[in-house]
């Protein structure tokens, strides 16, 4: 019998993923909502998925544990510890899609390709000799540095770590240690830290493009309206290819779990 697979979420990635799904002889079935309700509940118990793709973001209200089968596969976002921790006791087994190398990779370079067209329709200048700092040197930091520098812009890797630091030299970038003194100028500060760091005191650039999570860069209370915050820039710009790194990640991740699977029922012979 086929497994069947239900995608729930209102991200258009997570619609076109269906549709993915469905393009590939997989039996899915997609549900545009992000909290469990009675409409959710009567879709499990009829439908009865063997494979639940859930929202990039943490549902409003999860699924409780106690209404997924023991031999269904979740493939989750983000999600609250406490709803994970239920399924860890109710025995349901759960992949986390964003904490996927490749995934992560691949949105990463997408993240990059969008931030360009959002400079373009934000600056109305062109990328070539303009100065650009970029705030964190993590997977989307190099991606952001390996665009702009390929566009022939002048990039200066910023970061705390030593590790980050060294590699951004080895690169050929110019490299500057983050530390609660640090000032930006003469140029653009893209911000990929996760986390409120940026003293708007400390920077005079043109304009600060945060493509890190929310609640953004900016110190708790601080406001610039040289700031802005770009979230899920891959599923606004590129929701087809966002949504086919998708789809290819999950469907990679579930082959490894079924060959996992079968190897651990061998093994137990």
């Amino acid at each position: 019998m086929m497994i069947k697979w239900l995608v729930i979420g209102t991200d258009q990635r997570l619609e076109m993923a269906n549709d993915l799904l469905e393009e590939q002889g997989y039996e899915s079935r997609y549900l545009a909502q992000d909290t469990f309700d009675e409409n959710l509940k009567d879709i499990l118990a009829e439908w009865q998925p063997k494979r639940i793709i859930l929202p990039l973001l943490a549902m409003k209200q999860p699924i409780p544990a106690q209404l997924i089968r023991k031999d269904t596969v979740l493939y989750i976002g983000q999600s609250a510890q406490e709803w994970r921790a239920d399924l860890d006791q109710s025995g349901v087994k759960y992949l986390n899609y964003l904490q996927n190398e490749q995934f992560i990779w691949q949105n990463a370079q997408l993240t990059a390709e969008a931030f360009v067209q959002v400079f373009y329709e934000q600056t109305k200048r062109q990328i070539a000799g303009k100065n650009f700092y970029i705030a964190g040197f993590g997977r989307v930091g190099k991606a952001v540095a390996h665009v702009l520098h390929s566009m022939q812009a002048s990039v200066t890797i910023t970061a705390r770590a030593d590790a980050q630091l060294a590699e951004a030299n080895t690169l050929g970038y110019t490299s500057l240690r983050l530390t609660p003194s640090t000032h930006f100028t003469d140029g653009y500060l893209v911000n990929t830290i996760p986390s409120q760091w940026l003293d708007v005191a400390n920077c005079s650039c043109q304009h600060i493009f945060d493509v890190s999570s929310a609640p953004g860069c900016l110190k708790p209370g601080r406001t610039s309206e040289y700031y802005t915050i770009h979230l899920k820039l891959p599923g606004i710009h590129f929701p087809a290819d966002a949504a086919a790194v998708l789809a290819d990640a999950i469907l990679r991740m579930d082959t490894e779990e079924r060959g996992a699977t079968c190897l651990k029922g061998k093994e137990s012979d």
